[in-house]
């Protein structure tokens, strides 16, 4: 008996759940961040703070079917374990990284203020 069905079920809900949640969070506690970086201009910044959004959204979707489409069959749960907790902890791995990667650059453009304010005048 195959298990894929069941393990995609659970892949889909958990990741989709963790990917939901940590980008509301992103989205609503980066916008104070992006806010600053602007020099209090709300406009851009929920500009911004939107494209980010999205842009995350469809990063972890492309991640989440291109994962799925290159699982082998699983037989037994001991199987389903294993990639589940694998392909988890990948998804938490690319989410850290990808939090990781917005804040160097939030980072480095706030020392930059002076070329932010030349794009938004």
């Amino acid at each position: 008996m195959s298990w894929n069905i069941e393990a995609y079920s659970i892949y889909l809900g958990v990741t989709a759940y963790i990917t939901i949640v940590v980008g509301y969070m992103f989205h609503k506690y980066g916008f104070f961040l992006i806010l600053n970086l602007f020099n209090g201009n709300v406009q851009a910044a929920k500009s911004i703070n939107n494209l980010l959004l999205v842009a995350y959204y469809l990063v972890n979707l492309g991640y989440l079917a291109i994962s799925i489409s290159t699982w082998p069959e699983l037989l037994s749960i001991v199987q389903v374990l294993q990639l589940l907790f694998h392909k988890i902890s990948l998804i938490l791995l690319v989410l850290g990284i990808l939090h990781f990667n917005n804040i160097f650059w939030l980072n480095y453009l706030s020392r930059r203020k002076d070329f932010i304010k030349f794009l938004t005048h």
